[in-house]
């Protein structure tokens, strides 16, 4: 992170501990520095397969440390790894100032042993007591969902928030010269499987909200049109197909209507139509360019990149009035918005210097930070809790990856998804 980091924000977490919970707030500051939550996360005693214990530790030592909120603790001197209350050195582990530790062990059960019960405890070293304790069954090949689970249901106790660690991403991979696939995999990248295969350009993915289908932009019709495909059945519907070129799908909060950008008549300008493609209804009407629609979570705005100001910036719109607001004033360029879940930041790139850089503004101050250094970052969108950003980036200017990087700005994390260039990617929702 550049060295200006703390003199730009706004935001701290703050870790407020109680007798009930530990639950993390949203302090609204200028300057300070970010808490960490130091957690030392034990190799779990396996008592079938050295492998997986390793395995399993290590999944859910990344995922909080992806997160930005959590620190984790060397233990590579320990030799005694606890598996419950009743084994902890408190004061050892004092010593390593880890506030809070993750033991457990794995048991093989079930019919010739086919199923494996993972049996943990989060434990407060401070107040040397057991915050949680969870049994969890599962297939052995299943263990990375279980990580990611427990994972979740740590940084949910410790932050008051849903974890995202059991979502999936999805992104666009180009494999050859005429060849393009439309993935979807574990947001960490792992278990990808394609969804679409094309001879042409596919992008703008975007997830509803409810996570049953994928919008996106196709040029198989020798321009840009867009399609909408149902996850599980596979079955894709062309939504639309419009005189001139539609692009940039952006679904609303409830999953009925999709926002999307056609030069039907002149410059970009932005629709919304519903799911099914019909009731399509242009919202301005304007000689400059309206693009890259992002819905506000109440349904009720759309914020957009236009050039009416003579340069790129962000401005929002009332669905209904059609009223235009104009939103980022900082930087020569803002484009690609994106709303954070409970609507109070605005995610997008920032164009200063002829570098872009993903950036966020509290909608409530207008102050701005930049989280990643560029200088070609693109489509940066928030995880469904809010909490951290998927963007795609140039690998040291040459192939263009995907990674992501907490809102706090403390860790970027890419992630590995193979050596093929990543056009655009996508976050999906949570799941209950």
């Amino acid at each position: 992170m550049k060295q200006s980091f703390w003199k730009f924000f706004f935001l701290i977490w703050l870790v407020c501990i109680s007798n009930a919970s530990h639950a993390l707030e949203v302090i609204e500051i200028l300057g300070g520095k970010a808490s960490q939550i130091p957690v030392a996360v034990i190799p779990f005693k396996d008592n079938n397969a050295q492998k997986s214990m390793q395995l399993m530790h290590e999944v859910i030592t990344n995922d909080l440390n992806r997160s930005g909120l959590f620190s984790s603790i060397d233990i590579s001197g320990v030799s005694d790894y606890p598996i419950d209350e009743r084994e902890v050195n408190f004061s050892n582990w004092a010593a390593l100032q880890s506030q809070f530790i993750v033991v457990g062990k794995i048991d093989a059960i079930g019919r010739s042993n086919s199923q494996m019960q993972v049996t943990w405890s989060l434990i407060d070293i401070y107040k040397e007591k057991t915050v949680l304790s969870v049994a969890i069954k599962g297939q052995p090949s299943q263990y990375r969902v279980i990580a990611h689970r427990i994972a979740d249901t740590i940084y949910e106790k410790l932050t008051g928030s849903k974890g995202v660690f059991d979502t999936n991403i999805a992104f666009v991979k180009k494999l050859g010269k005429e060849k393009y696939s439309l993935f979807i995999a574990d947001y960490d990248g792992h278990n990808p499987r394609a969804i679409v295969n094309s001879r042409y350009s596919i992008i703008s993915p975007r997830w509803s909200p409810n996570g049953k289908k994928i919008a996106y932009v196709s040029f198989e019709k020798k321009k840009p049109v867009i399609y909408v495909q149902d996850i599980e059945t596979g079955k894709r519907t062309l939504l639309a197909n419009f005189r001139g070129n539609n692009s940039a799908p952006a679904w609303s909060p409830d999953s009925k209507k999709l926002a999307i950008v056609l030069t039907y008549s002149a410059n970009s300008q932005i629709y919304t139509i519903d799911a099914d493609g019909k009731n399509i209804k242009q919202l301005m009407r304007t000689r400059s360019i309206n693009t890259e629609p992002a819905w506000s979570p109440n349904g009720k705005e759309i914020y957009f990149s236009s050039d009416r100001a003579g340069s790129a910036q962000i401005y929002k719109v009332d669905v209904d009035t059609n009223e235009v607001v104009r939103v980022t004033f900082e930087g020569n360029n803002n484009v690609s918005p994106s709303l954070s879940p409970d609507g109070k930041l605005l995610l997008f790139l920032n164009q200063d210097n002829g570098s872009y850089r993903v950036a966020i503004q509290n909608l409530l101050s207008n102050q701005m930070l930049k989280l990643t250094n560029g200088p070609d970052d693109e489509s940066p969108i928030f995880s469904p809790n809010g909490h951290m950003v998927l963007f795609t980036y140039k690998d040291y200017g040459k192939v263009t990856k995907i990674g992501t990087v907490s809102i706090n700005g403390l860790k970027m994390t890419p992630i590995d998804v193979g050596s093929e260039a990543i056009l655009e990617s996508t976050w999906g929702p949570l799941y209950d």
